[in-house]
């Protein structure tokens, strides 16, 4: 008898999609780390507002890789799927800004970087129902799922919008409905007449109607990879030759409507992709056959040996140190194969391994300043399904190799690369990358991001949580002017905090006040805990001894801007207030006062500016989350506070729900 899904793999889909859905929504960013995520931005806001796909190239924008085009304009050479997927995210956001371009633009990048994360969840929500088709037992299935979304950079991606978490989900879907279609055309083919079919197990009329169905759903799935991005591609032929193989197994067993019924499906399931691929290189190029990647075949330059090494085993990009779970795929793969599950075996390692050998050639395998091996990412679901083996329900179709050692290398795993991952979470990734020391973040251990994450993360929460008597640099203030690397002098913005726990003591400071005579009067004002202690003569050099209230003393620098780009004073581009050039202090008892560098400089309008200020190194961002960001950008008041709630709420009963979807499942 050919039965649907069971009821409580459907529970477990659904369950599984809204807890890493809300978990993924409470520890987003809300912002973007690539200009690759601009650019495909810039993309779903010119379909948006202009119902075309030219990137409008400003000089000050983070763009990247942009390719010429028709009449000369300027287009994005990444899939558009990305794109379309977010325009509704896109068109939200901005309505919820209201009116300020600044805040729609900031509020429509919050809202964008939403859509990874139910993706994110439901790729991991595929991986346990396949693995459930595999035999694998229900709690397996489901840690298998957790250990995805939580134990490889999957999570760090999950926050992004790169185009990899959609390529994941594409894959998987593709190669799971086409090996379930296998599957169900053999069973259905093995089946007596009378016993094929009953009214309950299919709304369909036909097993082989079912079977159609599954193969375009994996044919849609496949066409739509390259229009994510090109390069997932390469999935298609192993993808076609296991579609192959199914069709002349058909046909040596004289199963001659299936046997034609297999390509035609799914080669009707591939249209919709290569259509929207063929629009998106007409409306770019003017040819269907342009995909803005033609320079990009002679970047094959990577000895194949390095590629791997880098890939697999360097410190800075290691899968298994990135992706840990993915060490379960070889002992699960051999139970799989005992067990008869060969398909399976084959068609996971073939989709993992063109990925590798693909980039391993590729001259920039590393990814640029990301998190890990984010090409591979795609091919990492089908990998890690591989360890459905090492739990069975049923015990003839093999047994794990290790016995009770299997429970402890999955408790190593997951936490090894739960820890990690959160390094990547906790603090943005392209911080580290872009510092100078230490030199080497790939091929040495010290580098490693795995490790100099957490390093960062603990330098910058000593700064914040060391004890008094300290002042803290808070924000407003820009990156210091020294070139030697001291903590001053530096400029403050509109505003220069600086939060003292002095207990009584004095603290001396030196304003330079001084500025063209083009710039504005900055009128100068000084606050202490909102109070003004001082208002004095603008443009001049002074110095001020403040006696410190007890406890948390809060200290505010005030003053009008000056931009000296705009007064053609320099090329620097910033609204500057007075320049600290000197800050210390003494205990009653004559002790001094620590001096901690938490600054964050004012927020810029300007895009490229805006994109940096999350993780330029200057900023010391204490975590890369979005309750961080929100206080500090241009949305403010009753809808700063409705947007922060709505996303507590959502993420929360999404994250409560699936807690208990599990249970009754």
């Amino acid at each position: 008898m050919i039965t649907s899904p069971h009821p409580r793999s459907r529970t477990l889909f659904v369950a599984l999609t809204l807890l890493l859905s809300g978990w993924y929504l409470l520890t987003m960013s809300g912002h973007t780390y690539s200009p690759d995520e601009e650019t495909m931005l810039a993309v779903t806001r010119s379909l948006l507002e202009q119902g075309d796909v030219v990137v409008r190239n400003d000089a000050d924008a983070p763009f990247s890789a942009l390719r010429p085009g028709r009449e000369g304009q300027s287009f994005s050479p990444y899939g558009v799927l990305p794109s379309l997927l977010a325009l509704p995210l896109y068109a939200l956001g901005s309505w919820f800004g209201g009116s300020d371009p600044a805040t729609s633009s900031y509020t429509a990048r919050f809202a964008v970087m939403m859509l990874n994360g139910p993706i994110t969840a439901a790729t991991a929500a595929l991986i346990a129902w396949w693995a459930l088709k595999l035999g694998a037992r229900h709690r397996w299935a489901v840690l298998m799922a957790l250990l995805y979304g939580l134990a490889t950079f999957a999570w760090p991606y999950a926050r992004t919008f790169f185009s990899e978490p959609v390529a994941a989900l594409l894959l998987l879907l593709a190669a799971e409905r086409a090996w379930s279609a296998g599957q169900f055309l053999r069973l259905a083919g093995s089946t007596p007449p009378h016993l094929s079919y009953t009214r309950s197990s299919s709304p369909l009329t036909e097993p082989l109607a079912s079977g159609s169905l599954m193969l375009c759903c994996s044919g849609l799935a496949a066409g739509l990879l390259p229009t994510t991005r090109i390069a997932a591609g390469v999935a298609l032929p192993i993808l076609g030759l296991y579609l192959l193989w199914m069709s002349g197994e058909a046909w040596r067993q004289r199963r001659y409507r299936e046997a034609w019924l297999v390509p035609i499906a799914w080669g009707i399931g591939l249209l919709p992709g290569l259509a929207i691929l063929v629009w998106y290189n007409l409306a770019r190029f003017g040819t269907p056959f342009a995909s803005g990647y033609a320079s990009e075949a002679n970047l094959f330059t990577a000895p194949l040996t390095e590629g791997l090494y880098g890939l697999l085993l360097s410190p800075g990009k290691s899968l298994f140190l990135f992706a840990p779970p993915v060490l379960l795929a070889l002992p699960g793969a051999v139970v799989l194969w005992r067990g008869g599950q060969r398909e399976a075996v084959l068609l996971g390692l073939g989709l993992f391994l063109s990925h590798l050998l693909l980039y391993a050639r590729w001259g920039e395998w590393q990814g640029g300043g990301v998190w890990g091996p984010r090409f591979l990412l795609p091919a990492i679901p089908p990998l890690i399904l591989l360890a459905a083996g090492l739990w069975q329900d049923n015990p003839d179709q093999g047994q794990a190799p290790w016995g009770r050692s299997r429970l402890g290398l999955v408790i190593l795993v997951g936490t090894i690369g739960f820890v990690g991952n959160l390094g990547g979470v906790l603090f943005n990734f392209s911080t580290y990358v872009v510092l100078d020391t230490p030199a080497d973040k790939v091929y040495t251990l010290s580098g490693s991001p795995l490790l100099g994450h957490w390093r960062m993360v603990a330098e910058r929460w000593s700064a914040y949580t060391a004890p008094a008597p300290i002042c803290r640099l808070g924000d407003g203030w820009y990156a210091s002017e020294d070139p030697g690397g001291a903590l001053l002098p530096r400029r403050a913005g509109a505003q220069g905090k600086l939060r003292c726990t002095t207990a009584g003591s004095q603290l001396t400071l030196t304003l330079d006040d001084r500025r063209p005579a083009q710039a504005p009067t900055s009128q100068l004002t000084l606050w202490l805990n909102e109070e003004p202690i001082a208002t004095p003569p603008t443009g001049t050099i002074r110095t001020y001894r403040l006696l410190m209230p007890p406890g948390q003393a809060r200290l505010k620098i005030e003053a009008v801007t000056w931009n000296p780009q705009a007064i053609g004073f320099s090329e620097r581009n910033d609204e500057l207030g007075p320049q600290l050039m000197a800050l210390w202090g003494r205990t009653e008892e004559g002790g001094l006062i620590t001096i901690a560098d938490t600054a964050i400089a004012p927020l810029p309008t300007r895009p490229r500016p805006r994109w940096a200020w999350y993780y330029d190194p200057p900023n010391q961002h204490l975590l890369d989350h979005w309750t961080w960001y929100l206080p500090r950008t241009e949305l403010t008041g009753p809808r700063a506070w409705i947007g922060a709630l709505l996303i507590i709420v959502t993420g929360s009963a999404m994250l409560g729900t699936g807690i208990r979807l599990k249970r009754k499942g």
